[in-house]
């Protein structure tokens, strides 16, 4: 399919073309690369440019490990609903649950006390895992809540997370959306 034909039919029928994407193999292997790439990037930050991660970007590269396992999920067998369901619930949850960490991350910023700051070296996981105790490297907080140390495009870290778990979370909505919507016309034609 050419690039016009490509823009032309998300053009003609976004939900139905959206829907197409998700039965294949290849979108999923496409969504667990970015954010295979994003958690590359963190441990970049940590290990190559020594910025060291605090307790709220901890729970934010949980959020990652676990979009990655969303897309592993519905790679297995993109037509089966209940894989995609439980896809879809990962998909959703880790974005939501990166999203509100980032947000949290990022309004901290405006009110940095490194004298009484909030964060602690000893992170509480969901389902009080001991991340941090099976592997430190990743998720082991060294850094301080608050320190705003990197920007690129005159945004910080924690915006840029914002934004992108934004983008995930936009990302899944309209896959949930465009499946209902197949799913649901689908049924009305038979």
């Amino acid at each position: 399919m050419t690039s016009v034909g490509f823009w032309q039919t998300l053009r003609q029928s976004p939900l139905q073309t959206i829907h197409h994407w998700q039965s294949q193999r290849l979108s999923w292997l496409f969504f667990f690369i970015s954010a295979f790439l994003l958690e590359l990037c963190a441990l970049g930050f940590q290990y190559i440019m020594l910025l060291d991660p605090c307790e709220l970007c901890v729970y934010q590269r949980l959020a990652i490990l676990l979009l990655m396992a969303a897309p592993l999920l519905m790679i297995i067998s993109p037509s089966n609903i209940p894989l995609r369901i439980l896809g879809y619930g990962v998909w959703v949850s880790a974005a939501l649950y990166g999203l509100n960490k980032a947000i949290i991350q990022m309004n901290g910023y405006d009110t940095v006390d490194f004298f009484n700051a909030t964060c602690s070296f000893r992170p509480s996981f969901p389902l009080d895992l001991p991340l941090y105790e099976w592997l430190p490297s990743l998720f082991m907080p060294t850094g301080l809540c608050g320190a705003d140390d990197w920007h690129f495009l005159t945004l910080n870290m924690a915006q840029w997370m914002v934004i992108i778990f934004g983008i995930y979370l936009v990302a899944a909505v309209l896959c949930i959306i465009s499946s209902l919507f197949c799913w649901a016309n689908k049924k009305s034609t038979s």
